[in-house]
């Protein structure tokens, strides 16, 4: 079982990775042929919060360049990656809360004991 301070860690790691996934997505919105990042977010066999990032199979608007050629656009959806950062936000927020509780709990035993 992974200690409340591990999984405290690994939810924030989590959200980090959700957001840099995200921004990378945003910084690539009009790159033809991009696929976008998916984040796959799980409890871990001992606790904590395992990270999968995998491509999108999802195929992206297509348009005729000015030289006939039919290009596939990027799949990224930016009203998407906003929702995604701000689900981040609150996985990290929602962490960093838990880290600070566990250390507040951790003293107080601390201060019971000495």
């Amino acid at each position: 079982m992974l200690s409340p301070l591990g999984a405290s860690l690994s939810g924030l790691r989590a959200g980090l990775e959700k957001l840099e996934a995200s921004a990378n997505n945003v910084a690539n919105l009009s790159t033809d042929g991009f696929k976008k990042d998916r984040v796959l977010l799980s409890e871990g066999v001992t606790g904590g919060v395992v990270v999968e990032i995998g491509k999108s199979t999802e195929s992206g608007p297509s348009y005729r360049s000015p030289q006939g050629e039919v290009i596939e656009a990027s799949n990224v959806d930016l009203a998407e990656e906003a929702v995604e950062q701000i689900l981040a936000k609150y996985t990290f927020s929602m962490s960093l809360a838990a880290f600070k509780t566990t250390d507040e709990m951790q003293k107080g035993v601390i201060d019971l004991l000495a």
